[in-house]
């Protein structure tokens, strides 16, 4: 009773150690700065994740885990590859498993980034067969270990909440999936309150929550297109007329101004009657209108400024000297980037019926044969202790 109590405490205690470890790599991106070191950064911290498993759990445990991650690893790095996804090497952190990184632009949509997570746990469940054959040949419960681990290992990862694989898996199906699985994971919370699972929840809550935002991210993202459409306009009607009369370029510049200082005037009022706190999710068309207008008064104050330095330039030679034609083509880049962001938020969940079949299909029948590996490995070891 003793032993278990303390094992039971050890493994607390490392849970907490490789949850606070997660939170520090996810605040501090310097630390990804590792990953660009080649491969024999993955095989440094192979060896110190090696060497950290068999000082808790012994050298068998520690050899198998490490192995099993590596492969699932692979897994996704071949994905990748065969996409033609540029990926850094894997790292191996000490209880907590491994990454790899991947820049999330370079997954051009939720196909793309299916097939790359599909190819973690397909490779975990590849690596499962070797233990399944050593088995069968020796009757070495060790490979029941194996096999038991790398069930579970890859099972855990196809659940549907991101960050997991399986959360990445569900998006060529739906995003709504990942509500769903932080609904199932709040009793398993309460039943088992362990520390990974905690911050897998606190991590998926965000990741659900931006794509919640997405609507309303495309939403402000239009409006930064139509107000700088506008300007520009203005700035071009303002360019062609610039080399007439000094009266007629006053005139000009007059006007323009006052109206950015008219539509700034009437942004700032609305800004200040919006400027209280709003609740998430209920207050959201508040809060993306607060947004959209504080957009369109960054965009309107830069214009103002760009024009009144142009303006002295023009009429007093300052050495300020703005070329109102580079602040155009400046806006036009502007726009190419926003139209491009817009595209892809608008098409990267945009999938055929066909496609969702046969992902549902894959996931469903990868988990069916892990969780059957997971109980054939489960059953191994039970034997082993009845026989002993």
């Amino acid at each position: 009773m003793a032993t278990d109590a303390r094992n039971k405490s050890n493994k607390g205690m490392w849970g907490w150690i490789a949850a606070i470890g997660i939170f520090l790599l996810a605040k501090m991106k310097w630390v990804f700065a590792l990953f660009k070191i080649g491969k024999f950064a993955t095989l440094a911290s192979m060896f110190v994740s090696l060497g950290g498993y068999a000082i808790i759990f012994g050298w068998k445990f520690a050899f198998a885990i490490v192995y099993l991650i590596f492969v699932h690893e692979m897994g996704h790095l071949a994905a990748a590859k065969i996409k033609k996804i540029p990926t850094s090497p894997a790292i191996f952190i000490p209880f907590m498993g491994a990454a790899i990184g991947i820049d999330p632009k370079k997954i051009k949509d939720a196909e793309t980034e299916f097939f790359v997570a599909y190819g973690g746990p397909l490779a975990g469940l590849v690596s499962i067969l070797p233990a399944a054959g050593l088995y069968t040949l020796t009757q070495d419960p060790y490979w029941g270990l194996v096999i038991q681990l790398g069930g579970l290992i890859n099972l855990f990862n196809l659940f549907p909440v991101s960050p997991l694989d399986g959360g990445r898996i569900v998006t060529v199906l739906s995003t709504k999936i990942w509500f769903i699985g932080l609904l199932v994971m709040i009793p398993i919370i309460f039943i088992s309150p362990d520390p990974i699972i905690i911050l897998i929840f606190i991590f998926g809550i965000f990741t659900w929550w931006d794509r919640f935002k997405d609507n309303a991210k495309v939403e402000i993202m239009k409006h930064e297109e139509k107000v700088l459409t506008e300007v520009n306009d203005e700035l071009k009607h303002l360019v062609a007329f610039t080399p007439h009369s000094e009266e007629m370029n006053t005139s000009n510049f007059i006007s323009i101004k006052n109206k950015i200082n008219y539509r700034l005037n009437e942004i700032s009022k609305h800004l200040s009657a919006d400027s209280g706190s709003v609740l998430p999710v209920i207050q959201e068309k508040k809060r993306t209108a607060f947004k959209k207008r504080k957009a369109e008064k960054d965009i309107l104050t830069n214009m103002l400024n760009q024009i009144r330095n142009y303006e002295l330039s023009f009429y007093e030679n300052t050495p300020i000297n703005t070329d109102l034609n580079s602040v155009i083509i400046e806006n036009e880049k502007k726009l190419t980037t926003i139209r491009a962001e817009m595209d892809r938020a608008k098409t990267y969940y945009q999938t055929s019926i066909g496609t969702k079949i046969r992902a549902l299909i894959l996931y469903l029948g990868l988990a069916v044969v892990l969780a059957l590996f997971l109980v054939y490995g489960m059953e191994i070891l039970e034997s082993s202790q009845i026989t002993r």
